[in-house]
């Protein structure tokens, strides 16, 4: 039974100060895309990743299970952008952003309703947020695909009058775009020269296919490696689809061969027997040794030292000075494999759209220092799925240029990974080389990151650009929902710049340093929804910068057991954010900010707890302390409706962070329109999940 509990509804700040019924979290949907109409042959989309030739990068050997919803939807078509008066609609798969540039003077807050277009009940939306210049922006949330809204907003005075009212219909996008295929070209590695792409006359490499291939096109690579970086000379089309589809042991791999056969001429220092080297006309950015990514020093002097950057201990590497490779190793040299790019990108899109790539593995890119699995510049509407990425700096780069876009890309159910960057010490990698995400979102508008499974990353999953942050089309409208992360040195989720509805739900990051980035946000608003950060050394919500934008942190559960840390660490000023029905569990203060006056910040209805034992005080906020959660209300006002009980988790050592038996977060957290009106006891329960939900794992 779902209960209505309009009493405990509490204003967040003004434009969203009207609570009313949201629609259900379940995010719905068949798949209507291009699994269902293919064509000539079986692209693969369906076989899990490690059918795919995905290899081997966790510990244990074995791949990582890849669970995609089978989510149905409607069958409208998905309109993209639609513009209705004052009111813009941008629509995804499952969501769809709300934009009034010019709302009428003197308006207050507003209401946000929505319904399947023909269907007869309204479903009340969460309330527009207000940005710079007077904007108004927001989102729903949770729709399903390829279905076509009605949504109205009504623009309020104060006193709840209607000032203005706005109406628009849009349709969501398919689960994934159809294509067909009309062609077949067959690629096999060690093919003979002259081939014309029949499977009785293979082309030999990955860029012949493609180069023959236009719309309608599947490029079918067989097994093999293939020591090359492919770029498209041309655009496919809506509905026809240029794929590169690679088949079980499709390895796209960008190390020179011989090195990688015969090694090195190694001769060892004649001051350091730790040390080695060898002639080495190269300058490579990146160096996998025994197919792990291997240190590499700033200079010969640090290696000779044994400290990478910032002065820190690191007892193995290597650099390269003056035509010569050198290594510090703790054994012979002359007993490992090394692979040196000599590639910077397996895959380049440069300016086309409507390219689909699938079931490759990608490894040893970095010639210079920035080396991709995928480059996708000025390049929209592209499919990038269940490719095995490893033994590079970046999975996938999305970027446009100044007047170009990068839109509507979907990246989904890879599995990215780059050990043992994570593992080595946070100061010897932070600014350097080493430094990268697995997947960055730095252009465009409508992208699509989801389902992929990305480890032993520093940084995970970058949206926008630290560089141009006040500029709103870089990742406008972008959706990263239901990744899974785990050891990740830096952040899990890094949001940075303007990030104009950048919604981020229902990701598990465990074993990361920092759960969330929010440093700064400059416009926003940003959506920060039932997420799990877990196992975190630095803190779950990271916030700093004086990031103003707005930002919704509403059901996400942060919990760490690391001695001495914080729930929540606040490494600098920020503001206008807005947090709801989370967990939030640290060992020392469950929030501490020890050095910045903090002003603007809306808390309530969450969980702060501290498993300290020593009497100490509980909270730190603009640095004084307070014992109680009582103490903190009385004195500030936040979360007068909170609790510090103990969480009351699953079993967190197995990774199963929901709601226990008898937890005191179960049906207490307050109605958020839009957000949690799916719930199924007496109320929405705090946390990432509902309880008895089945929990995103490896």
């Amino acid at each position: 039974m779902r209960v209505q509990r309009a009493a405990r509804v509490v204003g967040l700040m003004a434009v969203v100060a009207a609570w009313g019924v949201g629609c259900g979290d379940s995010g719905g949907g068949q798949d209507v895309g291009a699994d269902e109409g293919l064509g000539e042959a079986d692209s693969g989309a369906d076989a899990p990743l490690d059918e795919l030739g995905a290899g081997d990068a966790r510990e244990d050997g074995t791949a990582p299970d890849i669970d995609v919803p089978d989510d149905g939807g409607g069958e409208a078509d998905g309109t993209g952008p639609r513009t209705c008066d004052e009111l813009v609609l941008y629509p995804t798969i499952h969501a769809m952003g709300l934009h009034i540039d010019a709302p009428p003077a003197g308006t207050a807050e507003t209401a946000v309703r929505y319904r399947e277009s023909g269907a007869g009940a309204w479903t009340d939306g969460h309330p527009l947020a207000p940005v710079t210049d007077g904007r108004l922006k927001g989102s729903l949330l949770w729709l399903a695909p390829a279905t076509e809204y009605e949504v109205e907003v009504d623009a309020l005075e104060g006193g709840g009058g209607v000032l203005a009212t706005y109406a628009c219909s849009a349709a969501t996008d398919p689960m994934r775009p159809a294509t067909v295929v009309e062609r077949t070209l067959h690629v096999q590695a060690g093919a003979a020269a002259g081939g014309d792409g029949s499977e009785a006359a293979p082309f030999a490499t990955i860029q012949e296919g493609v180069d023959e291939a236009g719309p309608g096109d599947r490029v079918l690579v067989h097994a093999g490696t293939y020591r090359e970086a492919v770029e498209f000379p041309r655009s496919g089309e809506a509905g026809r689809f240029i794929q590169v589809v690679g088949e079980e042991g499709a390895i796209v791999d960008g190390s020179d061969a011989e090195i990688e056969r015969v090694g090195f001429p190694w001769v060892t220092d004649a001051t350091d027997p730790l040390v080695s080297s060898a002639p080495f006309a190269g300058t490579p950015g990146y160096l996998a040794r025994d197919g792990r990514r291997f240190y590499r020093y700033n200079d010969l002097a640090g290696l000779r030292a044994g400290l990478g950057d910032d002065d820190v201990p690191m007892d193995e590497g290597w650099v390269v000075e003056g035509g010569t490779i050198w290594t510090r190793s703790l054994d012979c040299p002359c007993g490992h494999v090394y692979d040196v790019p000599v590639q910077e990108e397996a895959f380049y899109l440069s300016q086309v759209e409507y390219i689909w790539i699938e079931g490759f593995e990608i490894r040893y890119f970095g010639s210079g220092d920035y080396g991709k699995g995928f480059y996708l510049r000025d390049a929209s509407h592209c499919v990038l799925r269940r490719n095995h990425i490893h033994g590079l700096p970046s999975g996938v780069i999305v970027l446009a240029r100044e007047g170009t876009v990068a839109d509507r890309n979907l990246i989904e159910e890879n599995w990215i990974a780059d050990p043992p960057v994570a593992e080595w010490p946070w100061d010897a990698v932070k600014g350097t080389s080493h430094e990268n995400s697995a997947i960055d979102i730095g252009g465009g508008a409508g992208n699509v990151v989801r389902y992929n499974r990305i480890e032993n990353v520093f940084n995970g999953i970058y949206t926008g650009d630290w560089d141009d942050q006040l500029n709103e089309l870089l990742a406008y409208e972008t959706d990263v929902y239901e990744n899974v992360m785990r050891t990740i040195g830096d952040d899990g989720l890094e949001p940075e710049g303007a990030n104009v509805n950048v919604r981020f739900w229902r990701n598990a990051c465990d074993y990361v340093h920092s759960g969330v980035s929010l440093a700064p946000i400059t416009v926003g608003p940003v959506w920060v929804l039932r997420n799990r950060f877990t196992h975190y050394t630095g803190t779950g919500f990271k916030v700093s910068l004086e990031s103003s934008g707005p930002c919704f942190l509403y059901h996400n559960t942060c919990w760490t057991d690391v001695a001495d840390q914080n729930g929540m660490d606040v490494s600098g000023p920020y503001t206008n954010m807005i947090f709801r029905n989370n967990i939030i569990r640290g060992t020392r203060y469950a929030y501490e900010d020890s050095s910045y006056e903090i002003t603007g910040v809306d808390m309530d209805f969450d969980d702060w707890h501290t498993t300290r034992s020593d009497g100490g005080p509980h909270f730190k906020w603009n640095n004084v302390r307070y014992d109680t959660m009582a103490e903190l209300c009385e004195a500030t006002g936040l979360e007068c409706h909170g609790t510090e009980e103990e969480p009351g988790l699953v079993d967190p050592a197995a990774l199963l962070f929901g709601l226990g038996e008898g937890s005191a977060n179960v049906d207490a957290a307050v109605l958020i329109p839009g957000i949690n009106a799916g719930y199924g006891g007496a109320g929405p329960d705090r946390g990432y999940v509902e309880s008895g939900e089945v929990e995103p794992s490896w």
